[in-house]
Formats: C-alpha cells, structure tokens, sequence
C-alpha cells in the first residue's frame, strides 16, 4: 500500500506497512481517504535526525468535525524493525499509547527510537525530495523567504509491480 505525499518541499512516495503496524496504517489510511493531512505544516526539521509533520490541527484549513471524528489515540505497536534513513515513524509524545497524527520521516539512523515508537512505514524513490528538504529547511521546517514546509495533499495509491 503506498501513499503520495506532495509537499512545499517535493513529492514523496511512502510505502505503508500494514503488517507491522496494522491499527497505525488502518487510522492513517481513514485520516488520508478523509484529506485530514491535506494543508497540515511540518513541525521541525532537524537535519541529520527527523522532519516531523506537526499535528493535524496545525494546518492551514481547520479540521471538519467529520475530520475530527476519525483521530484517535493509536496503541504503540513495536517491531523489530529499525529506525533508519527513510523510516516513517509515528510521534506519541509522553504517552506511547497516545500516537495520533503527528510523523517523523527517519533523516538518519536513530537506534535509541527502536521499540519506543511505532515505525509504520517507508519512503520509496523519494531521495531527492528527502535531500532538498534537508538542505533548505531550518530547525523550525522554514525556507530562506520564511515559509514553513507544508503537506499539500496525501493520496493513496496502488502501484503495478
């Protein structure tokens, strides 16, 4: 299962992986059908660590109670895989219960996240996209003109192999 995620910064083709972390893709998939990332910002952008989206209520449109209606709380689900270059893995702050919209895209290895936060996917043929990203966002995911980086839109796709 793949999503395009297309952002101020690149388009992005993320590969879920709802074998490992099936009530993490499950949500993700309904918040995405629903457009609840569509205009969602990013959070930080720490180059050689995370590019973190923040979370679905920092957007530019305001979340629908529809929108609303379908976030919840997803229970950490830990795998054996690791927290590499490339890795999507869903932020949860204090409560590793309490994983809602909020996702890291791994900019580097980072062991000391493995089994703490519940890696959900991967980016596929995305490499240039990840590289501007980290070239031309500060710590605060803002360009040089001051615009913060920001999810356009999020679709799913099925991909022939």
């Amino acid at each position: 299962m793949r999503v395009t995620m297309v952002t101020t910064g690149g388009t992005f083709t993320l590969k879920l992986l709802p074998s490992i972390a099936p009530r993490t893709v499950a949500q993700l998939r309904r918040l995405i059908a629903a457009h609840v990332f569509d205009s969602v910002y990013f959070y930080r952008v720490e180059r050689g660590f995370v590019a973190q989206t923040a979370t679905a209520d920092d957007r530019e449109v305001p979340l629908s109670k529809e929108q609303r209606s379908l976030i919840s709380p997803i229970p950490l689900e830990v795998s054996t895989l690791l927290h590499t270059r490339g890795v999507l893995s869903l932020a949860h702050g204090d409560d590793p219960n309490g994983g809602e919209t909020s996702f890291s895209i791994l900019l580097n290895d980072a062991p000391h996240l493995d089994g703490h936060f519940t890696i959900f996917g991967v980016l596929e043929d995305s490499e240039p996209a990840l590289r501007y990203i980290e070239q031309h966002y500060d710590q605060h995911a803002r360009d040089a003109d001051g615009q913060r980086l920001q999810i356009l839109r999020m679709a799913l796709f099925t991909r022939s192999l």
